[in-house]
């Protein structure tokens, strides 16, 4: 997931710094998450992205909520094209490429 926070645990220093910087993203993704619930209700929808920067930070930190939060995207298709194509990759669905075509 993070090549840097792993390579750094292969020192008993480097450890104990990739432990405390996982637990700083943690506590601040969930902390966004939480912020983020209540400022969704307000005139100006600061709480969705505020909220989807807490699951990014959450999912870059913890392997366990990384795990969760893509097997979420991969049991709903349509959510992981839209999350792919924001992230820059091509999608690879032939029906696209049939349309794109076509017109």
């Amino acid at each position: 997931m993070n090549e840097t926070l792993n390579n750094m645990s292969k020192s008993p220093l480097g450890s104990v710094i990739a432990t405390v910087c996982r637990m700083i993203g943690v506590a601040l993704g969930l902390a966004l998450m939480v912020i983020a619930v209540p400022l969704t209700l307000t005139p100006i929808p600061l709480g969705i992205p505020l909220f989807i920067f807490g699951v990014l930070l959450l999912a870059g930190s913890s392997p366990r909520a990384h795990r969760a939060i893509t097997g979420f995207l991969k049991r709903h298709p349509g959510i992981w094209r839209r999350v792919k194509r924001i992230f820059g990759e091509k999608d690879d669905d032939p029906e696209n490429d049939n349309q794109s075509a076509e017109t």
